[in-house]
């Protein structure tokens, strides 16, 4: 996930402090916690990359002087650039499973107890996101988008591992 992104975006209506953006943050996405430590060395690298500039001084919610940040035109193109880009996934040389079923095969090790129990797995994930998904409002929340994304990505595991089951060894 790209903090360095969503901050940028929270920063767009009007500038705000570290704090401001931690609590934007989590009202927004709801279900990531950022600490202050993280959002202040975020703003710090966007500073430093010409991306956010102060915008001045505020009166924080504890009455401390905070500095509020806001978008430069770089940053807003940042943003610009970061939405019409598509999010990929390289092709993983350290994806775990692959690396288990390589290695026991590699072995002369018996594949199939391994595929069974991650398929039992995998199913009875997929129960529990799908009875879990019933009681979600049917909008784009965040916990909507997760459960989604992770239901499909686990049926295309349950798929994977029935393609790799029917492969000659």
């Amino acid at each position: 996930m790209s903090i360095k992104h969503a901050l940028l975006v929270l920063m767009l209506d009007e500038p705000s402090s570290a704090s401001q953006l931690q609590t934007k943050f989590e009202e927004t996405i709801g279900i990531w916690q950022l600490n202050i430590g993280q959002v202040t060395q975020t703003i710090q690298r966007l500073q430093r990359d010409g991306l956010v500039e102060t915008a001045g001084t505020a009166i924080s919610s504890n009455g401390r002087t905070v500095d509020t940040f806001q978008l430069t035109p770089a940053g807003r193109e940042e943003i610009t650039t970061w939405f019409n880009s598509p999010v990929t996934i390289t092709l993983s040389e350290r994806d775990e499973l692959v690396t288990k079923i390589a290695i026991a095969e590699a072995r002369g090790i018996d594949v199939i107890p391994l595929l069974d129990t991650q398929r039992n797995t995998v199913m009875a994930e997929l129960r529990t996101l799908n009875k879990s998904s019933r009681d979600l409002p049917q909008n784009r929340n965040t916990q909507r988008l997760l459960v989604e994304k992770r239901i499909f990505e686990l049926e295309a595991q349950a798929r994977w591992l029935d393609r790799i089951e029917a492969l000659d060894k």
